[in-house]
């Protein structure tokens, strides 16, 4: 089964003075056209934060730290508890207070909480940032905070965490929700037409830039390259009506997957499902 390439949304739709500069600029000059692209590419948006997840703040320990693989400051959250303890990843616009609902049945149920605010989002200073960067902070939280016996991931927070696995991080469960991205050639040409530039030509020199400033081709960091390698038990949470996560990407992770569960759901689209009680319970029986 072949995933459909994922849906934009509507946070990620450009306003036109964006698209129109990238036009113009594409008329005079296709590196720095480039190089534009690439930096709204990695540009996160800060949203306000909604009331119903102020409890998170108050009841957890907030430290801003400067990891290595990163050298940016990233907030970090605790709810210490005797539990096993259970490491939180947000996905791309996303913030860790997102997770409040599952966080608290965890927590009440004496679960150890970890979750960061990922660089440039929420309450990590404002910076660009990428998913080879993601990667290395999750791998290098683990092994400074670590072990966790499970991390919780959302969209694009799942697809670092199982990168991280990749390259050597451990963890004894794994739980994503809403998995974001299963090939990422699709990924940027999605991004490319927003512009209405040509996505094929796009697509390739970004991917060609990115390897120059990271050394890895961003094909490597695509699902389709290496799930089939992952052993982790894991839990894959996915709404069937999810217009920005096609639950295709959950099915075939799934079948991929030598250990996974697959659990839909109807009614809760991309964000709604990680505030859903049934959700929550589902996250700490697996646990």
């Amino acid at each position: 089964m072949e995933p459909r390439k994922v849906s934009v949304a509507a946070h990620y739709k450009l306003p036109w003075f964006l698209t129109s500069f990238a036009r113009i600029l594409d008329y005079g000059s296709k590196g720095l056209t480039t190089r534009f692209l690439w930096r709204v590419f990695c540009g996160p948006i800060k949203f306000k934060t909604p009331l119903r997840e102020a409890e998170f703040y108050k009841r957890s320990e907030q430290e801003k730290i400067k990891p290595k693989s990163t050298n940016k400051e990233i907030m970090l959250y605790r709810i210490p508890n005797d539990g096993h303890k259970v490491l939180f990843v947000h996905g791309w616009n996303g913030r860790s207070s997102q997770f409040y609902r599952i966080i608290e049945l965890l927590h009440n149920n004496g679960y150890d909480i970890t979750a960061i605010d990922l660089p440039g989002h929420g309450r990590s200073t404002k910076s660009a940032t990428n998913l080879p960067e993601i990667t290395d902070l999750i791998s290098e939280v683990t092994k400074s905070r670590g072990p966790y016996h499970g991390i919780i991931c959302h969209s694009f927070g799942g697809v670092a965490a199982l990168n991280a696995v990749r390259l050597g991080a451990n963890f004894e469960k794994l739980v994503l929700i809403s998995p974001g991205i299963y090939e990422v050639k699709p990924m940027f040409k999605t991004f490319v037409g927003l512009f209405g530039l040509d996505e094929e030509y796009y697509a390739d020199r970004l991917f060609a830039l990115a390897e120059s400033l990271y050394g890895a081709s961003p094909g490597d960091f695509g699902l389709d390259r290496f799930s089939k390698q992952i052993e982790t038990e894991t839990l894959i949470v996915h709404c069937e009506d999810d217009k920005e996560a096609m639950k295709e990407i959950a099915l075939t992770l799934h079948s991929d997957m030598k250990n996974s569960v697959l659990h839909l759901t109807q009614g809760l689209g991309h964000r709604r499902i990680l505030r859903d009680e049934k959700v929550a319970e589902i996250v700490m029986s697996f646990l």
